[in-house]
Formats: structure tokens, sequence, C-alpha cells
């Protein structure tokens, strides 16, 4: 069975991650750049969807590459800043969580 594989900032992958999606987590453009062309020579994985901002890292012969890669498929989607400016991780995913299902959750540490 082929694998979904996403490859995110830290931020994002927390939104991934409640869905259950296996998520990579990149901090850099250089270090997407690095895991994506892996993953374009290792062909471990089905589905690849990544941040549409990671493509502009990529030399342009690996960008044509991996539009026409069929295994994997890459996908790259638009990512905007979910998390404000200074905001704690725990408000964040509050926030998200309300959001997503509807309830209000403390986290506690």
């Amino acid at each position: 069975m082929a694998r979904l594989l996403i490859i995110t900032d830290p931020d994002t992958a927390l939104g991934f991650r409640l869905t259950g999606a296996e998520v990579s987590v990149v901090t850099s453009r250089a270090a997407a750049a690095e895991r994506l062309l892996g993953l374009l020579k290792a062909k471990e994985a089905g589905l690849v969807i990544y941040n549409e901002e990671y493509r502009a890292a990529l030399p342009e012969k690996s960008q044509a590459a991996m539009e026409d890669s069929v295994t994997p498929v890459f996908f790259a989607i638009p990512v905007a800043r979910a998390r404000r400016i200074g905001e704690p991780r725990e408000e964040y995913l509050a926030r998200l969580l309300r959001r997503t299902i509807g309830y209000q959750l403390k986290l506690k540490r």
C-alpha cells in the first residue's frame, strides 16, 4: 500500500498530525529540499504533500523531475501561517482544536 507523507513546518505539522498522517517536520527550505530530493530518488512514498514555498529551494531540473514523477506523486500546497507571532504553541493548538472539533480544551503540562 502506498504511503502518504507530509513535509511541512512545525506549526502546520500539528494540523496534519491530528488527521493521523505521517509528517516529516523541516525547519528550513534547504532541509525540505534535501528531504524532497531523497524521496524522489528512494521512491519510498506514494504521495508526498509539501509546502509550496519549498519548491523554490530546488534546482529547476529537480522541480521538473518532481512534476513528472509517478511514484511518488508530489503535490505542493499553499500554507498560510496560522500561528500568530508570539503566540505560545499551546494556545495555537487549543485554538486549532476548538475550530476543528468544536471543543475548548485546556492543555496542562
